[in-house]
């Protein structure tokens, strides 16, 4: 993979003379450059496990994603940042303290031997076609019933009636997509194979449109491309020319429809998907015209729309450039101070106690930090991208900074590491890797939530493949000599 690691070191440095071209702070181009060159380690490694795809991700949203991001709307990284010095040395404070927990996780943690046969397990072709449906029908029920009886958001409390436990059932679907796309790698002769994938993802695009939310075709895409990835498969036209073409009409028309569709509050579960064709429809699928009707709309809900850090364009990429809510933070940490580390563990409790034990809330700690540092109005349920940098600033300074992202991301690392072991050839390892590739954008809080809660599944599910491969296993034959005789 050394061509791969050359390659995106020659595009970095594209984009960083094209930076100092715009006339960008020569410190905060170093930072994002210097973190975005991170990405090279893991391609140095001759096993990858999840643990470096976690990381290389990280590099994006901290590094990579700002470069790119600023350079295609034509300014300079240090724009539109308040205290852009500032920022910039938090995030490589912050993102040092990442990469010290990702090497001492990736040195002290060995994958399980769980993983190890789930490896196996997912190898065996027999094992795919008798899991990958009943799997994916699984997860597609629950992720419905989710859309279905999911509470809603009602003056910062839950509408009366709701229940969100389906939701913890949704990484079934990403995984019946995963054994599927095995399949067509594995067997690429075999034209029913395709035709299923083909069947599961117009499902996930129906799926996504009635829950409104992005991130399941998005996790159900990435773990159809890791899976290629690790099973090492070639780039042909008839697999790229068609995921192209899907991924710019999804990008050009389907993405502005949902954000149009997101604002009719009276519009729920399956009724979004007929009123997503009936907002393309009104637009004449014109991908221009339904963009700038979605960023009239995000400029008119915005609170402080000049701190985005692209604008005055709004193309809903502030997730990936992770200085800016570092400069959020930042700015007001004089004026309004640190929250200190309770509204950090206010999610993981809310996760594992009942409701009799601890009132809960939707707002979550993102939520509580833009409320203290005022970029988002007080009591409005946003919850907006944070990051792990930015969270532990908020919690505890620069101390915070120094610590909590070691902490949280080394946990996550080892424990990913330890359950989903290499990637190389290995199904199970690449789903893991999409399942918690959102990590990466998690602030401290939610990236506990998330071993309250999620983590567990994924051990339930862990165990139920073994008992599933043990069960199926074929047992031996035994051999009784009978008066010098076999039988």
């Amino acid at each position: 993979m050394q061509w791969l690691g050359w390659a995106y070191l020659i595009v970095l440095a594209l984009f960083g003379c094209a930076q100092l071209l715009l006339g960008a702070s020569l410190w905060v181009l170093g930072v994002l450059v210097l973190i975005s060159s991170a990405a090279v380690i893991p391609l140095l490694r001759n096993q990858w496990r999840v643990s470096d795809g976690l990381y290389a991700i990280m590099t994006v949203y901290f590094g990579a994603g700002a470069l790119l991001v600023k350079t295609l709307a034509g300014q300079p990284v240090h724009s539109n940042l308040q205290v852009p010095d500032l920022s910039a040395g938090y995030l490589l404070l912050g993102f040092g303290a990442i990469t010290i927990g990702y090497g001492v996780a990736r040195t002290v943690v060995r994958p399980s031997h769980s993983a190890e046969h789930l490896r196996h397990l997912t190898r065996h072709e027999p094992n795919l076609i008798r899991l990958a449906v009943p799997t994916f029908l699984a997860g597609a029920v629950f992720l419905f019933l989710q859309t279905q009886f999911r509470p809603i958001a009602v003056d910062g409390g839950f509408e009366p009636g709701g229940f969100g436990g389906f939701g913890t059932f949704y990484p079934l679907l990403p995984l019946g997509i995963a054994l599927q796309a095995a399949l067509v790698v594995r067997q690429p002769v075999i034209g029913r194979h395709k035709a299923v994938l083909a069947v599961m993802m117009t499902v996930v695009l129906a799926l996504t449109l009635a829950d409104n939310t992005k991130r399941t075709l998005f996790d159900c895409l990435l773990v159809i491309a890791l899976v290629f990835v690790v099973h090492g498969a070639r780039l042909r036209l008839r697999w790229v020319i068609p995921a192209g073409v899907s991924a710019a009409v999804l990008l050009a028309l389907v993405m502005p429809a949902v954000q149009i569709v997101r604002t009719m509050a009276d519009v729920r579960s399956t009724a979004r998907i007929g009123a997503t064709w009936a907002v393309l429809r009104e637009h004449g699928f014109h991908p221009i015209r339904l963009a700038t009707i979605a960023d009239r709309l995000a400029t008119g809900h915005q609170r402080v729309w000049r701190d985005s850090y692209i604008y005055p364009l709004a193309w809903n990429t502030e997730r990936f450039t992770m200085i800016q809510p570092i400069d959020l933070v930042a700015r007001g940490l004089d004026e309004f101070g640190t929250i200190g580390g309770a509204d950090l563990w206010r999610d993981p409790a809310e996760t594992l106690l009942p409701g009799f034990l601890l009132t809960k809330t939707l707002a979550n700690a993102p939520d509580r930090i833009a409320w203290h540092y005022g970029f988002r109005e007080n009591g409005s349920i946003a919850r907006p991208v944070v990051g792990l940098i930015a969270s532990s600033l908020a919690a505890f300074g620069v101390a915070g900074v120094l610590f909590l992202p070691m902490l949280a991301a080394g946990l996550a690392f080892a424990a990913l590491d330890w359950l989903g072991g290499r990637l190389r050839g290995s199904v199970w390892a690449a789903f893991i890797l999409a399942a918690t590739s959102f990590l990466a954008e998690k602030e401290v809080s939610t990236t506990l939530s998330f071993f309250c809660r999620s983590y567990p599944f994924l051990l339930l599910v862990a165990a139920c493949l073994l008992l599933i491969g043990r069960v199926r296993r074929p047992r031996p034959v035994r051999v009784i000599p009978i008066n010098g005789m076999s039988l």
